[in-house]
C-alpha cells in the first residue's frame, strides 16, 4: 500500500489529537497550561534527519518507549526538566529535585505524556497498543535520539513526527518525537477504513 500525503496527514491529526491529551497530562503535573506549538511529519525520515548538525547541543533528559514497529521519544532541556520536576514533585516531602531525582522524575512524566499520544492512537484503532517500560535518556539531543531510534536505522520507509510543546507560565518546553514503520502505518490506516 502507497502511503500518500493524505494518509500522512490522517496519521499526523491522529498524533495531534493525542497531543490533546499531553498538554492535560503536563497541565495536571506542573499546574500550567501547555500549549502545541509546532508539528511535523516527515516520510522516509532517518534518526539522522532530527539531528542538528553543526550546533552545539543542550543538555536534555528524557525517556523512550518502543514496541514493533513504533518508538515514542519525550524529552526537557536541562532548564525545563528542572522546572517541571520542581512541579511534579511539590508537595511531596523530603524530596528534592537533584539530578538523579530529576532523570527519574522525568523518566515518569516522559512516560505519561508518550502514553497519552500511544493511547489515542490505540482507541481510534480499536486495540490496546503494548509499549515498553520507560527507558530514560539523558544527554545530548543526537544521542538520545540515537539511543531511542537506532532500531530504525536499517529500515526503509519509516513516518517520523515531531511535536513541540510548551508552557509560557512555566517557561518550560517538552519534545515529542515518534517514529512508526510503514507497516504500522499502513495497520492504523487500515484500522480507520473498518
Amino acid at each position: 500500500m502507497e502511503i500518500n500525503p493524505q494518509d500522512q496527514k490522517t496519521i499526523l491529526q491522529l498524533v495531534e489529537q493525542g497531543v490533546d491529551s499531553c498538554t492535560s497530562k503536563l497541565a495536571a503535573i506542573s499546574k500550567t497550561d501547555w500549549q502545541l506549538r509546532t508539528t511535523s511529519m516527515k516520510a522516509f525520515v532517518k534518526a539522522d534527519d532530527y539531528i542538528e548538525k553543526g550546533h552545539p547541543s543542550q543538555y536534555y533528559f528524557g525517556a523512550f518507549c518502543q514496541s514493533s514497529g513504533r518508538v515514542f521519544l519525550a524529552f526537557f532541556n536541562s532548564r525545563s526538566a528542572e522546572l517541571i520536576t520542581k512541579s511534579f514533585i511539590s508537595g511531596s516531602k523530603g524530596l528534592q529535585a537533584t539530578p538523579d531525582m530529576q532523570e527519574v522524575a522525568i523518566c515518569e512524566i516522559a512516560n505519561i505524556v508518550i502514553n497519552a499520544v500511544a493511547g489515542s492512537l490505540a482507541d481510534r484503532c480499536g486495540m490496546a497498543f503494548i509499549l515498553s517500560a520507560p527507558k530514560p535518556v539523558r544527554g545530548a539531543k543526537a544521542d538520545m535520539i540515537k539511543a531511542a531510534f537506532g532500531d530504525f536505522s536499517n529500515m526503509g520507509k519509516v513516518f517520523g513526527a515531531y511535536i513541540h510543546l510548551s508552557s509560557q507560565e512555566l517557561a518550560a518546553d517538552c519534545t515529542l518525537m515518534l517514529m512508526l514503520d510503514d507497516l504500522f502505518v499502513n495497520f492504523i490506516l487500515n484500522a480507520l477504513d473498518k
